[in-house]
């Protein structure tokens, strides 16, 4: 039996509605991005099936760029977005007119798990300049880049080691010992001290950061249709996210309001207690004022979640490439050897006689592409680029492994060869295409510490293990590659560590 509404079903007006849904926002997204080339437009499910017409999404942008250039629109579920290829497009758009491609897009399910519209990572306009303003100087006063944060990384750096020490010669996953040594880094600048790596509290940032990484790697359609959150039930994970994220957000309150109880603004520790005397200088009639508890909170999320997965990833994908390049791990052994000696740990006073180990970084970085596509971007007003109509808000992605994976700017970048950034003089140089931090207004914040504690942790770890797959295993990049997500990490891999007083 049919309902009928003057002569028509109810089932024919809901079609009639739908088919009138999917016409306006058909012509929406057309009138958005017009003039830009790129494939049609699919109703509801977009282009995803170009991302994922190859399991390796790097060689999906590839064919995507050589097929429509290095500027193109590709619709992700409903919504336009542009694709930003190249180094010269890139440069123009984010270096040259940095200041009028240096929004955020609005209500990315990413932004809104994390921390909403707060922080530095997903706001906009004079809130994100004025607090990306005091955050690098905090954190400058507070060691990142400078050599007064290294004996804090070589106290993460001796218990990594440690932990290593542990696994006995035996096959181990170098992620889950990378994770906590680095968050605790972070844990240092932020809070002033270091947790244990038992402590109940740290176990909940660790696990609550490890599992948002993942939910960003696990291809969930949520994350391209968030309005799915809504749905009944935990399909999708979203609620067991949230909740994690939730348990995280109140680890972090509380340890502020511990700060805020001892708080003495003639001896200021911290990252925490600069923003809290900073906090303390606003007249409380300032509603507007974006030096609030929740901001800091967000901002201290930031932090951890960028500083964390990016330099664990890195490490991870420089062991493999230490346990497969026996031939590099030697020569790096051999120049620590050589400069630094077997007594101590390499510092950051070394870095100019460890040229072939901050060569082996810069192309580990390079090879990996740790981040594929960026953080996205959107104009700040309606712009024209290259004659295309670009507008407000639009959602812009800006592929950096288009650029680390150039063949015109290095040559054979399938090789994985560190002598690409040694000049002829034997010194490091560093190429304006090598941009895996990104480049522009909202480059990484965690650049100068990344950097630290890179060289740091792989040029100790090289100094005191020898790295090698497991006995009787070969391991290959093509059985490793391949998770694409809020970064490239590699598939899980067991390698073994030799302690080289053990050969000794």
């Amino acid at each position: 039996m049919y309902i009928t509404i003057s002569g028509l079903t109810l089932s024919a007006i809901l079609g009639l509605l739908i088919l009138t849904l999917f016409a306006i926002l058909f012509l929406r997204q057309r009138n958005q991005a017009k003039m830009l080339p790129g494939p049609a437009w699919i109703p509801l499910v977009g282009n995803i099936s170009e991302l994922r017409s190859d399991p390796d999404t790097r060689i999906s942008l590839r064919r995507l760029q050589k097929k429509y250039g290095n500027i193109y629109k590709l619709y992700l579920g409903l919504n336009p977005s542009i694709i930003v290829c190249g180094y010269d497009t890139i440069r123009e758009i984010f270096i040259k007119r940095g200041v009028e491609f240096s929004d955020r897009p609005a209500a990315l399910l990413w932004t809104i798990l994390l921390n909403g519209a707060k922080g530095i990572t997903a706001v906009s306009g004079h809130t994100w300049k004025n607090q990306r303003k005091f955050t690098l100087l905090t954190l400058r006063n507070y060691g990142f880049g400078r050599s007064i944060l290294e004996d804090k990384i070589h106290t993460e750096v001796k218990l990594f080691l440690s932990e290593i020490e542990k696994a006995n010669h035996e096959p181990f996953q170098m992620m889950a010992s990378i994770e906590t040594s680095v968050g605790n880094v972070i844990s240092h600048v932020v809070f002033g001290g270091y947790f244990n790596h038992e402590d109940p509290r740290f176990k909940t940032l660790m696990d609550g950061f490890n599992s948002f990484a993942h939910f960003l790697t696990s291809n969930s359609p949520v994350l391209l249709w968030p309005i799915l959150r809504f749905v009944p039930g935990d399909f999708f994970g979203v609620k067991t996210i949230s909740r994690k994220m939730q348990e995280v957000k109140d680890v972090v309150n509380e340890l502020i309001e511990e700060h805020m109880k001892k708080f003495d603004d003639g001896n200021i520790e911290d990252f925490v207690d600069a923003f809290i005397s900073e906090m303390k200088k606003k007249d409380d009639r300032e509603k507007t004022s974006i030096f609030t508890k929740d901001y800091l909170a967000a901002i201290i999320m930031d932090l951890f979640f960028a500083g964390m997965e990016t330099t664990s990833t890195t490490i991870t994908w420089a062991s493999f490439y230490l346990a497969t390049r026996r031939d590099i791990q030697n020569r790096i052994f051999e120049e620590i050897k050589t400069n630094v000696g077997m007594e101590r740990f390499p510092s950051m006073q070394d870095k100019k006689c460890l040229v072939y180990t901050g060569a082996f970084i810069m192309e580990v970085l390079r090879m990996s592409s740790i981040v594929i596509l960026s953080i996205p971007h959107a104009p700040v007003t309606d712009v024209s680029f290259q004659g295309y109509h670009i507008p407000k808000g639009m959602l812009i992605l800006p592929d950096i492994h288009s650029v680390l994976s150039d063949p015109k700017v290095w040559g054979d970048p399938e090789n994985f060869r560190p002598e690409r950034f040694i000049s002829e003089e034997g010194k490091l140089m560093k190429p304006d295409e090598f941009i895996p931090f990104f480049t522009g207004r909202r480059n990484c914040l965690g650049e100068s510490l990344a950097k630290m504690e890179l060289l740091l942790f792989i040029s100790a770890l090289v100094q005191r293990f020898e790295l090698m797959p497991s006995q009787g295993e070969k391991l290959d990049i093509r059985d490793v590659d391949g998770i694409f997500g809020a970064t490239h990490a590699p598939k899980p891999f067991n390698i073994r560590a030799i302690s080289r007083h053990d050969k000794a």
